[in-house]
């Protein structure tokens, strides 16, 4: 026993050893373990299993339902709580009134409502505000059938109360300013039904502002209308709303209507009027403006503020805007009415003196002249120096009159000559009158701040100036002092500037930018008195000024002075080259590279690259064949002298490329593209697509397209190439593409430009979205960024889009637009403004936007007096298009072309007037304006309905044979009409078969005239063989014409509705089954 007790001693003890050991060595993570389970007890210890938890939620939403029950329970009691207790006595009353407005204080909104249903037992109207009824409910978010169903219980306990002044306009109040319209209509109309209560002035009142607000316009104006036919007056605030709501929907009328109510408002004697009647005037003077209205609102300012000292409340911003709207209609009517009612209310500031003058100058010369000394006086007198703003706009209007040089004189001892600006000023101006010493004595009085310097008796040292010139008032400087011989003084000017080879450089290239090839050539001399080396780069500017002056034979004569002095250098050939190309000679050009190899210089790239670049624009004459053999000789003359074509050469010969170009010749400019050994950049890629989508090949457009995609693909990165790339995909038609260039681009941060911009709008408008190019450009006004670029091109896209549908009212708005962000407009904008009312038959504004163009100082075109033309004779009013052709003649040197006599022609043609018409053709022909197949359609409309069937015929035989063409399918369509239209078939026919022989082949509109008239004169088996000719089916046994002509009457595009037609009218007349069902 004692040996198996010390057996079982011993495994106990190893048994424990092990614990141990085990123990020791998983000491850390025991620790951890229990750490862990004493946190999670410590911080969920009260937390109950998911299923508990679950149990737990039910039974709280229970007891909430339970509680809401309770709340709806009290609610219903309060509203359900009837007078069974009978009336209220008066202390009763008062004590309900009184903690009512306690309640409401103290925000306790259920309490108050409690008050409020137990007033409902009150035989007398409870001294409490019905509108603090109404937030409580709506504080409560009481359901609005509820807010209505209490309001008209009150408003039948009450009516007396409810009937009386404001009593509505209380109760509708807090519904309007959340704004809730349709609870607020409900609540009218139930104090209507219980009380026989009708919104009067104050409710008016009321629901205006809320309609308004919510931005209700035409909610805004049936109040107002229904305001008048009841007879309420509106009151002071509801008339500002109604002048407000009538700005904002910018209707001028409307607006001055409610505004010639309000002068008691508007016009006062006290000297600081409040804000809000400026900023109604403001609001006015910007419409009045935009709609070229503000005489008419000068005119009911003038009458609101005759008599009792009364006055329109004028600020600076506002006097500003109606000066500039009469600069801008160059009204000097106008502005002196301005003036008036501007010095009427305030003292004029420095800008608005400004303005003033520059409205001065709208005046003949005496007036004017008169005007500016009248202003200048004035302002002298102020006793402070003129500013430079007035300086300067005083000064323009005496460069457009003569007889204002003592004005400039007078302007130049007041003003402040330290000002740069002013300075420049007075010496350009002087300078540009002639008045040359004046020029000069002003720089030596007044800018050099120096002793006279260069006088024609002496000579001076020079100073540096104590105010510098602008680079054009330099220019004049130099002129003027050259100009009046005071040499001495053209020095010192370039003296007192940095005195390097740089400075004379420029000089010369500014006079050359001038035309001024004298003045250029005497500082090339004056450079040379300095003792200065001069370089080949000094006389190679001055033989780019005798190019850019066009003066070849002075640059032939300093390119042998150039030669002479060992200065000419390829720059200089290249130089001599370029100005040969510009006068067409290509030859000249070609002895020019040879001299060249002859004095050992080599050409270069840019040497070939001037010679195709002046082949392809046309230098040299020839026909096209022979242009693109000179164009690849100089390519492989090129390539053999080892110059590689690079990126330019590329871009030139793609300029070459066009529809007409032969497919060996596109295959070589691509090969080279693929050859050349610089990368493709932006630029030629740009280059690329667009020759492809001028030679019209979308399969090569695509491949070079998916080379953006390859390794070799040029990264696209520059504005310019996503806009080519959208003009490109928009040619194709793909706008998925279009958008997708456009979005990348925006994407990636790049600003647009003005071209890229304008590329988007056309792509999306020429695909038929016009107004989602409307609504891109909205986007772009949004965009700080790049809003900048939106010009007058980008907006004529829209308009001409709007033009195309008709949608005239769309066109004005979008100039309306235009002349709101005051966008420069061109002879383009008001051209497409005349062709959208020529389109619409809306002529009458035609005389308005003619004066707004003259008004800008923008002249008409040829295009403006052509439109206007068409307008008035599609319109009907012939006589007005004759006028205007005669104007044209009268007033400008544009000559009628085609289209203008064309235009005329179809006017003679709607109003039968052929002697007119013929007279018009004579004057045509003997102004040497040949006639055209369009032309000749025309006249052939105009004779046929003239019933002179044989007249037309002779017409287009004359007039085709004088001028060697030949009638087209519209010429002998027309043709055919009047041989219908004077009941003559067969030579309807016979005008067919010979418009065959002549392989013409007929359109849509030929095949419908002649089935439709066979049909109608019994010949239904002719207009079967009609269609089937036209049709390219056998015609078994109907054919209208000979069986050798059948090939050429198939027609271009038979439109499916005449098959329909035909098919119709034979079934109509019995010949379903031997003729319509075979067809």
């Amino acid at each position: 026993m004692n040996s198996a007790k010390g057996d079982h001693d011993f495994v106990q003890s190893c048994v424990l050893d092990e614990l141990w050991s085990f123990f020791l060595a998983t000491r850390a993570e025991l620790a951890l373990f229990f750490a862990a389970v004493v946190a999670y007890l410590l911080l969920f210890g009260n937390a109950a299993p998911k299923g508990e938890r679950q149990r737990r939620g039910a039974k709280a939403r229970q007891l909430k339902v339970v509680a809401d029950d309770a709340d709806n329970d009290d609610d219903s009691d309060l509203w359900t709580a009837e007078t069974s207790e009978g009336a209220l006595s008066a202390a009763e009353r008062k004590r309900l009134e009184q903690s009512f407005d306690a309640a409401f204080a103290a925000g306790d909104h259920r309490q108050a409502l409690r008050c409020w249903a137990g007033l409902r037992r009150s035989d007398v109207p409870p001294a409490i505000s019905v509108a603090k009824a109404v937030k409580s409910m709506l504080r409560m978010k009481k359901d609005g059938n509820i807010v209505v169903r209490e309001l008209k219980g009150h408003f039948q306990r009450h009516p007396s109360a409810c009937r009386a002044p404001g009593a509505l306009a209380e109760a509708v109040e807090p519904l309007a300013r959340r704004p809730d319209p349709e609870l607020a209509t409900a609540v009218i109309e139930a104090a209507e039904a219980a009380a026989g209560a009708r919104p009067d002035e104050q409710c008016f009142e009321v629901l205006l502002s809320m309609h308004f607000s919510a931005k209700n316009l035409a909610q805004v104006q049936a109040l107002l209308d229904e305001t008048a036919a009841r007879g309420v007056a509106l009151t002071t605030k509801a008339r500002l709303v109604a002048v407000k709501a009538a700005l904002k929907g910018g209707n001028f009328a409307e607006a001055c209507r409610h505004f010639a109510e309000l002068k008691t408002l508007f016009v006062s004697s006290d000297p600081t009027p409040s804000v809000a009647p400026q900023q109604i005037v403001s609001q006015l003077v910007d419409l009045a403006c935009g709609e070229r209205r503000l005489g008419d609102l000068l005119a009911l300012f003038e009458e609101a503020a005759c008599g009792d000292n009364g006055r329109v409340p004028i600020g600076e911003e506002v006097a500003k805007a109606m000066l500039v709207e009469c600069l801008r209609r160059k009204d000097w009517a106008l502005s002196q009415r301005t003036e008036r009612l501007i010095r009427a209310g305030t003292s004029p500031s420095d800008a608005t003196f400004a303005l003033l003058a520059r409205c001065a100058g709208l005046a003949d010369g005496a007036t004017a002249a008169a005007q500016l000394e009248a202003l200048v006086d004035e302002v002298t007198k102020r006793g402070t120096p003129l500013s430079p703003d007035f300086t300067l706009a005083a000064l323009a209007p005496c460069a457009q009159h003569s007889g204002c040089l003592s004005l400039a004189d007078w302007l130049a001892e007041c003003s402040n000559l330290q000002q740069q600006s002013v300075a420049s000023a007075l010496v350009r101006f002087y300078a540009e009158a002639e008045e040359f010493d004046k020029a000069c004595d002003l720089y030596e009085r007044c800018v050099a701040a120096a002793a006279p310097v260069g006088g024609r008796s002496g000579d001076t040292a020079p100073r540096q100036p104590a105010v510098s010139l602008d680079a054009r008032a330099v220019s004049c400087l130099m002129n003027a002092a050259l100009r009046s011989g005071r040499h001495n003084l053209a020095k010192h000017v370039l003296d007192a500037c940095p005195a390097d080879v740089a400075k004379h450089i420029a000089m010369v290239r500014g006079c050359a930018a001038k035309g001024d090839l004298a003045g250029a050539h005497e500082v090339f001399n004056g450079l040379l008195k300095t003792g200065i080396e001069v370089n080949s780069v000094v006389y190679n500017t001055v033989l780019d000024a005798c190019v850019e002056c066009r003066d070849l034979k002075a640059a032939e004569a300093w390119m042998e002075t150039t030669k002479k002095a060992g200065r000419a250098d390829v720059v200089s050939y290249n130089t001599l080259i370029k100005a040969h190309l510009q006068s067409g000679n290509v030859g000249k050009a070609r002895d020019l590279v040879a001299q060249m190899r002859a004095e050992g210089l080599q050409p270069n790239r840019i040497t070939f690259n001037e010679l195709a670049n002046g082949i392809v624009s046309g230098a040299g004459g020839g026909d096209a064949a022979a242009r693109r053999r000179e164009l690849w000789g100089v390519v492989k003359e090129m390539q053999a002298a080892g110059v590689k074509p690079n990126q330019v050469t590329c871009s030139i010969l793609l300029k070459g490329l066009n529809a007409r170009s032969r497919q060996a010749e596109i295959n070589e400019t691509m090969d080279l593209i693929t050859n050349m050994d610089e990368p493709m950049d932006e630029v030629l890629l740009s280059s690329v697509v667009e020759a492809c989508v001028r030679i019209g090949q979308p399969a090569l457009l695509a491949a070079k397209l998916k080379q953006l995609q390859g390794a070799q693909g040029a990264a696209v990165n520059g504005s310019h190439t996503f806009g080519s790339l959208i003009k490109a995909y928009g040619h194709a038609k793909d706008m998925a593409g279009v958008w997708r260039c456009w979005r990348e681009m925006r994407s990636r941060r790049i600003r647009p430009t003005g071209i890229t911009t304008g590329c988007m709008v056309e792509a999306v408008v020429s695909n038929g979205d016009t107004e989602g190019a409307y609504e891109l450009i909205q986007e772009i006004r949004q965009d700080e960024s790049c809003r900048d670029v939106l010009n007058a091109v980008i907006y004529c896209s829209v308009l001409k889009g709007f033009t195309r549908e008709k949608r005239i009212d769309r066109v004005w708005a979008v100039y309306e637009e235009m002349l709101s962000m005051k966008v420069e407009l061109s002879p383009v904008t008001y051209n497409t403004l005349l062709d959208a009312c020529a389109r619409s038959s809306q002529m009458d504004r035609a005389p308005g936007i003619m004066q707004d163009m003259k008004a800008k100082g923008i002249q008409p075109n040829l295009i403006t007096y052509s439109t206007l033309v068409k307008g008035h004779c599609q319109a009907g009013d012939l006589d007005r298009g004759f006028a205007t052709l005669e104007e044209m003649c009268r007033e400008t040197d544009f000559k009628p072309d085609e289209i203008m006599y064309n235009s005329l022609l179809d006017g003679c043609a709607q109003g039968g007037m052929v002697g007119r018409g013929l007279s018009v053709l004579e004057r045509m022909q003997r102004e040497g304006v040949p006639p055209s197949n369009y032309s000749l359609s025309l006249l052939v409309k105009l004779m046929s309905r003239a019933r002179r069937l044989d007249g037309a015929f002779e017409l287009v035989d004359k007039i085709s044979a004088k001028y060697g063409f030949r009638p087209n399918v519209h010429v002998f369509t027309n043709l055919i009409q009047a041989c219908i239209a004077n009941r003559q078939l067969q030579r309807g026919m016979a005008t067919f078969e010979r418009m065959l022989k002549e392989r013409v082949r007929p359109e849509s509109r030929t095949i419908a005239i002649l089935a439709r008239a066979s049909l109608a004169q019994g010949a239904a088996e002719q207009a079967a063989g009609l269609l089937r000719a036209a049709l390219g089916l056998p015609t078994v046994g109907m054919s209208p014409v000979a069986e050798d002509l059948l090939p050429h009457a198939v027609a271009t595009s038979l439109d499916p509705a005449v098959v329909s037609e035909a098919l119709q009218g034979l079934a109509d007349r019995g010949r379903v089954h031997d003729l319509a069902v075979p067809l």
